[in-house]
């Protein structure tokens, strides 16, 4: 068998080989296309050009180019992914063999104009002999897994992950059920996802998601192992920057410029809440409700970081997880609960005494603006929680009665002590013993009555 020659002008004669009959016959265009009883033309043969144009949009050269097929696409060591390939041309068929055809050295751009579709379409079929070798290989065996990605490898997988966030949508736009993935503009589809890294090597995913998660780490010069072990296990990323030889500029996250750090903090709070797409919070909370099975486990912690995330969340109300998490708190763990977000709102760690020592003193504790604004963010989202959780036990009323707490706390007093009235007269007139969640719940209200 005759050995196909390597790509025209590919580094060091190493491009790999082409192929001029991977692709299969395909059907005529539908009428809606060029008429196929007559020569395609000159108008035609400049949309094909300026479909062409998307391939230079993404060209890259031999050394960042990811291992698997790809397409070179012009004499001067240029090529494009064979997913990039596949995207540009998706829907234009018979574009994509004008192209080829017009663009090999054996026909001119005028000469496939005087072609008609079927022409077009037997020609190409037909095994044309291309001056420029358009499909080649790249070969996973030139790069090492322990070395250093390297710039060119950084810069494709920005440009993917560019490409993936003009496609992103919101949680509301996908099905219940529905497999996502995150970016720092909101989600694309399993399909879409793969369809995205195809072709590239398997730690590139990995890396776009690290560097999403922790923008000040210097990924061109990580290894693929280090990348994928610090993406699947946050342990690792945390033994890597205790390390003495992270690579990265002093600590990371916090020497991210503040766009970069901002759509960090979008792409974790997307991340955390995608295997809840296409639900309501309401639905959420009765999910994990449904779910919870206590596991002997203190939900203090969970508790506690989902407070934290949900003070540095872009969109508090949007963070569906963590809000969940704080219900199942409001109604399974309501001291560690009310514990944890009055210390928050009063800015008092303070464990002096019971709770409701700690409650008093935190409502007198000294304010100023950092205290208020912190106490209006806690207010809107304990009424969020209350409007959502789950009442069977009264979790609703608590969540309600911390968002008056918040609110006092963060300068409207008058309308807290309103509220707090009505909680506290609803449980007074409630007969028989009352569970613990509305017995906190009366307590916090007779703490701002009494203030």
């Amino acid at each position: 068998m005759e050995q196909p020659r390597k790509p025209k002008g590919s580094p060091n004669g190493t491009g790999g080989q082409y192929d001029t009959t991977r692709h299969g016959a395909t059907p005529l265009p539908a009428m809606t296309g060029p008429d196929p009883t007559r020569p395609v033309g000159d108008r035609f043969m400049d949309d094909v050009n300026d479909i062409a144009e998307g391939l230079f949009d993404r060209r890259q050269d031999w050394d960042t180019l990811p291992v698997g097929g790809c397409y070179r696409i012009n004499d001067w060591g240029d090529y494009v992914a064979e997913s990039d390939w596949s995207d540009v041309w998706d829907g234009h068929p018979l574009e994509e063999k004008a192209w080829m055809l017009a663009d090999n050295g054996e026909y001119s751009s005028d000469d496939v104009a005087h072609m008609t579709p079927a022409e077009i379409e037997a020609t190409y079929d037909a095994g044309f002999e291309p001056e420029v070798a358009f499909y080649t290989e790249k070969y996973e065996d030139d790069h090492e897994p322990g070395d250093p990605i390297g710039d060119g490898m950084v810069e494709n997988i920005r440009q993917v992950g560019e490409r993936l966030a003009t496609r992103s949508r919101e949680d509301m736009d996908f099905r219940p059920g529905d497999r996502v993935h995150a970016t720092p503009d909101g989600y694309v589809s399993e399909d879409e996802w793969n369809r995205a890294w195809a072709g590239r090597p398997a730690y590139c995913a990995d890396a776009y998601e690290l560097s999403c998660r922790h923008p000040g780490l210097d990924m061109a010069r990580l290894s693929p192992e280090q990348i994928v072990a610090m993406n699947r296990d946050g342990n690792e990323y945390v033994q890597y920057m205790l390390s003495d030889d992270r690579a990265h500029d002093g600590v990371g996250y916090r020497h991210a410029d503040r766009a970069r750090r901002e759509a960090a903090s979008r792409y974790r709070q997307y991340e955390r809440n995608a295997p809840y797409v296409g639900r309501d919070l309401n639905d959420v909370i009765c999910l994990r409700e449904a779910a919870y099975t206590g596991d002997g486990l203190p939900l203090g912690p969970d508790v506690r970081d989902a407070i934290v995330k949900l003070m540095g969340a872009p969109d508090p109300t949007g963070d569906k997880a963590s809000l969940s998490t704080l219900a199942l708190g409001v109604n399974h763990d309501p001291y560690g609960t009310v514990d944890a977000v009055t210390a928050l709102v009063a800015h008092s760690p303070s464990r002096e005494g019971d709770l409701e020592r700690r409650l008093r003193d935190r409502l007198e504790a000294p304010s100023n603006r950092q205290a208020r604004a912190t106490a209006e963010s806690m207010s809107t989202i304990m009424d969020c929680v209350a409007g959502n959780a789950d009442d069977t036990q009264d979790a609703g009323w608590l969540a309600d009665s911390l968002g008056v707490f918040a609110a006092y706390r963060a300068g409207d007093r008058d309308t807290a002590k309103r509220e707090a009235e009505f909680i506290h007269r609803s449980m007074s007139e409630r007969r028989g013993p009352l569970p613990r969640q509305a017995l906190t719940a009366d307590m916090i209200a007779r703490i701002i009555l009494d203030h």
